[in-house]
């Protein structure tokens, strides 16, 4: 296996630590019901109609994971609502989201890191970070930050009595309504990504003092592993790394066509007319 330049380029933990870097990103988008319902092409140079489930730009992030069973059911209803206008072609008020997405290489934030909120009631505290949202640039640390709130929407219809407890609220990293933990003097700061002295990885650092805030080992945790070094590979079930990495594919400038023939050892004599394409 030849290898490439690109895997000769310093590792980037801020874009390798994603919640959805171990799920396909078609199941993603299609949790989303932003994937497209039909395209129709071949439009004679012009461009494809796309007929979305949702509009792409209707998409409202949140904090809480898209494929969980609320937001999913709120993304259906939209979902049939939005087509439904389309086929009697009523007009449809797209939404927009309300906050910014903060790109990969200014994101300092991942689950298990200490942190120290700077509004509300809890003030001053510092807690961990349980879960993170990269949509909204929001995170949410353990048993700060709270609201009461039910357990269980609609659960009296149920026959259950209805249950308070107190919930994490997001906090907002853009806004700087929380912020990192200093190492050196437990306070807060700022981090921003910088290459060891090695110069193969980017760690995190504080702007205040200039020491490194180690990415927490519960940012690694996956549904599969809790360590990636120490994930089990199952015999019949799991591809080898070897295999993986094996190139068994070599491109050649030829069609389809011609490489099954190359294959099947059949020469073709006859010269082929030229094709103009408009």
């Amino acid at each position: 296996m030849i290898t490439s330049r690109v895997l000769r380029l310093p590792r980037k933990p801020f874009v390798d630590l994603d919640y959805a870097r171990h799920m396909p990103a078609a199941y993603v988008e299609r949790v989303k019901r932003t994937v497209p319902r039909k395209v129709f092409g071949d439009r004679f140079g012009a461009p494809d109609i796309k007929m979305y489930y949702v509009h792409p730009d209707d998409y409202l992030p949140s904090h809480k994971r898209p494929w969980e069973d609320k937001q999913l059911s709120s993304h259906l209803q939209r979902a049939d609502k939005y087509f439904s206008s389309q086929l009697s072609q009523q007009f449809f008020n797209l939404r927009r989201p309300k906050s910014q997405r903060i790109p990969d290489t200014e994101w300092t934030f991942f689950p298990g890191d200490l942190v120290q909120v700077m509004v509300g009631k809890d003030k001053g505290r510092q807690g961990l970070v349980l879960t993170i949202s990269r949509d909204t640039s929001d995170v949410i640390v353990d048993g700060l930050h709270t609201r009461l709130g039910e357990d269980m929407e609609g659960s009296e219809k149920l026959g259950v009595d209805k249950t308070l407890r107190w919930q994490e609220q997001p906090l907002s990293v853009s806004k700087k309504q929380v912020m990192l933990v200093d190492p050196n003097d437990e306070s807060p700061c700022e981090a921003r990504w910088q290459l060891n002295s090695a110069g193969d990885e980017y760690i995190r650092v504080s702007t205040k003092s200039g020491y490194e805030i180690p990415i927490p080992s519960q940012a690694k945790v996956t549904y599969e592993y809790l360590q990636p070094e120490n994930y089990i590979e199952v015999e019949g079930k799991d591809t080898p790394a070897d295999a993986v990495l094996e190139r068994t594919y070599m491109p050649k400038v030829a069609s389809f066509e011609q490489e099954i023939m190359e294959d099947m050892g059949i020469k073709e004599e006859r010269t082929p007319k030229p094709t103009f394409w408009y």
